[in-house]
């Protein structure tokens, strides 16, 4: 996805153009083939990154001729030629795998033969701003679509409410929400007579009534609605302090294969059995522990539900959203896409550090199992386990290849899809100005340093037959993390979801 800087021509005349439109209808046939079997999400994203590509180019092209450069070839993709057209000096066209694009401008540097006729339409003889122009261009445009998608979803989605109002985004299995048969969208008005106003509060709210019957109010699709239910409840220190093998915030759902809801379902099946060891299935503290049965040898249990547990109510929240006017959806747009551009910048540089790559190399050969399945008995063998987890997760260190972005982006809802290609948009553009060959930002420190060798009036042109290995050398490097990244993506896939 960078301008293409040949280190060499090849000799004799260019290929001539495929007109026939039966490669293009086959790339496009295949989209659609993506689409109605793998789904259409697959096929939104794989567009949609193919467009990205597509556009990174266009801004070459627009401003090498713009300011004058001769553009001899503009191809989404490699391989075989699918199909292309010449029109005037340049060839445009589509080749065979859709996983880049290039745009060919002569005379990229020294070694790049050209025409006598055509070296003042050379890119190595133009001015310094004009030369930053083009090679900057690719990344500007995809900030300019970032700041795009930024302002289509301030617009159509909007921004979370300033008063902190929320719905319900999901609902926990063996919960009370479940109990009251809430659903996704509705809006939880009070608990026990008590104004719900922010997720917070209710939370607050929630924490203290473990065990306790309350009442619920909610609102959905404009009618209010109200029920009585006992909260459920994860343990406390104190209530963990009753079991050997669980632990603070876990959540238990059977024990001996009977269930149980309220603290009193708790002390009525385990009364009169301290000592003994009794199977239980269980709700873990966290995410990375799958619900699994444990051993569990019981202690001295609590009585007090107000000590033994928090309560628990099971949904998760949505803020509501407010759509904003054009006016300060720019200016929002503006200020996040700052934002986002600082957060990749500080995601790269922490990438390419020796730790970082090290850790993404390690975990990517080594699997990437980091939600593996915990069963154990003991709350310290437990205990271990979560803090080794807790301790880095291997996502952070991480990147995704193309598939794995697609593979994300199809498995998410529009408005997150748009969300994913404005971080792939900037990602993008941020990677790209890396001061590196053969990465835009690599003709960037390039034309910089002839700039500064030629201050005081003779020019100065960097002989790239000494940036040629340094190219190889990034190249490779990119190419290994790329197929790294590739391999994790297939093995190990996220999961944003």
């Amino acid at each position: 996805m960078q301008t293409e800087t040949p280190t060499a021509a090849a000799p004799g005349a260019p290929a001539e153009p495929r007109n026939d439109f039966a490669g293009l209808f086959v790339l496009i046939g295949a989209i659609f083939a993506l689409g109605f079997f793998a789904g259409w999400g697959w096929a939104f994203v794989v567009t949609a990154i193919i467009f990205m590509i597509f556009m990174h180019e266009l801004g070459h092209y627009l401003t090498a001729r713009w300011t004058g450069m001769k553009v001899t070839e503009f191809f989404i993709g490699f391989g075989p030629r699918l199909w292309s057209i010449r029109k005037g000096a340049t060839e445009y066209g589509v080749k065979g795998i859709p996983a880049g694009a290039y745009v060919r401008i002569i005379g990229m540097n020294n070694l790049d033969p050209v025409e006598p006729g055509d070296e003042d339409r050379s890119y190595r003889v133009k001015s310094f701003p004009r030369k930053l122009l083009v090679v900057s261009a690719g990344s500007i445009m995809h900030f300019l679509m970032a700041l795009v998608l930024l302002f289509a979803l301030l617009v159509a989605y909007g921004v979370n409410a300033d008063d902190g109002s929320w719905e319900i985004g999901s609902v926990s299995d063996a919960s009370s929400a479940l109990a009251l048969d809430l659903e996704v969208g509705d809006r939880v008005l009070t608990l026990d007579g008590e104004e719900v106003t922010d997720f917070e509060v209710f939370g607050d709210l929630v924490e203290v009534r473990g065990g306790q019957r309350v009442e619920v109010k909610w609102e959905r699709d404009g009618e209010v609605l109200s029920d009585v239910v006992t909260l459920g409840a994860r343990l406390s220190e104190v209530g963990a302090a009753g079991f050997g093998g669980l632990l603070p915030l876990d959540r238990i759902l059977t024990i001996d294969d009977v269930d149980v809801f309220s603290w009193d379902d708790v002390i009525a099946a385990t009364d009169g059995r301290q000592g003994e060891r009794v199977d239980m299935i269980v709700d873990p503290v966290g995410e990375r522990f799958p619900r699994v049965m444990f051993d569990v040898t019981i202690g001295e249990v609590p009585t007090d539900p107000t000590e033994a547990t928090y309560g628990f109510f099971g949904v998760s929240q949505n803020p509501v959203r407010e759509r904003l006017g054009p006016i300060d959806a720019t200016q929002r747009a503006g200020s996040e896409f700052v934002d986002l551009l600082s957060l990749s910048v500080e995601g790269l540089l922490r990438f390419f550090t020796p730790s970082t790559l090290g850790n993404f190399v390690s975990d990517t050969l080594g699997g990437g199992d980091d939600a593996p399945t915990i069963e154990v008995s003991s709350a310290e063998e437990r205990e271990i386990a979560s803090r080794a987890l807790d301790t880095r997760n291997p996502d952070e260190d991480r990147i995704l290849s193309i598939y794995g972005a697609a593979r994300v982006g199809a498995n998410i809802d529009f408005e997150r899809q748009l969300g994913l290609l404005v971080m792939l948009n900037i990602f993008v553009g941020v990677f790209n100005m890396l001061p590196l060959p053969p990465l835009d930002g690599g003709h960037v420190a390039v034309a910089t340093y002839e700039r500064v060798r030629s201050i005081g009036g003779r020019r100065y042109e960097v002989d790239y037959a000494r940036v040629v290995p340094l190219t190889y050398a990034v190249f490779g490097l990119l190419v290994t993390i790329g197929l790294l990244a590739l391999f994790r993506d297939i093995i190990d896939p996220i999961d944003l979801g």
